[in-house]
């Protein structure tokens, strides 16, 4: 393994209809990556492989190796999810997070893949993916290592990913809102250590 590395991030820009054809190709990667002694995640990402939540669920039924990076936003806006989220909608994001080893950190909605989380009406959705992610990293910490390493990039897209004004620009800060979800994540996953103390390498992307 890279010195450094701690994955390998998988967007596979492919599209089969069927589950069967998909089978060869992961098993190859996974395949690969096991031979670079390197964990290898499948990003949940819309316009790839994972773009429907169902059809990723029944690929990672048929490969129980299959790990994920879940980046919530795209599984949020790609079902337009209604909010208060139902209970089914939730196990079936629950079946992710229990399979993701990383997170890429961004806030969506069912209408937006990207919104601004210190605007009061998006605070709904904050508290969501708060509580998602409060889920997956009590799911990573049962089954990682005493010295694994969990990242989370706070990867804020720029224009058009969240809504700009009229002239193109973003209607916030964005790095000022990276960091704010940087300490926000931090405190989380630390509320949530369990006695192993794993780390967590966070990032901002903006």
């Amino acid at each position: 393994m890279l010195p450094g590395v701690l994955h390998l991030n998988v967007q596979p820009d492919i599209r089969p209809r069927r589950v069967a054809d998909y089978i060869p190709l992961l098993e190859g990667w996974i395949r690969v990556a096991q031979d670079a002694d390197m964990p290898i995640y499948f990003e949940t990402h819309r316009n790839r492989m994972t773009t429907d939540l169902f059809f990723t669920l029944d690929l990672m039924d048929q490969l129980p190796e299959m790990r994920m990076l879940a980046d919530l936003s795209h599984l949020l806006l790609g079902r337009e999810f209604w909010y208060p989220i139902s209970d089914e909608d939730e196990l079936l994001v629950r079946q992710v997070l229990d399979r993701s080893g990383a997170f890429h950190g961004r806030v969506g909605s069912r209408e937006q893949i990207q919104v601004e989380i210190t605007f009061p009406q998006h605070k709904i959705w904050l508290d969501l993916f708060l509580r998602w992610w409060k889920h997956g990293f009590k799911s990573w910490q049962r089954r990682a290592g005493a010295d694994a390493r969990l990242t989370f990039a706070c990867e804020l897209g720029p224009p058009p990913y969240a809504i700009s004004d009229r002239h193109g620009k973003d209607t916030t800060d964005r790095c000022e809102e990276a960091l704010l979800l940087k300490s926000l994540v931090r405190n989380l996953f630390e509320s949530t250590a369990n006695d192993a103390q794993p780390s967590v390498e966070t990032g901002s992307v903006a």
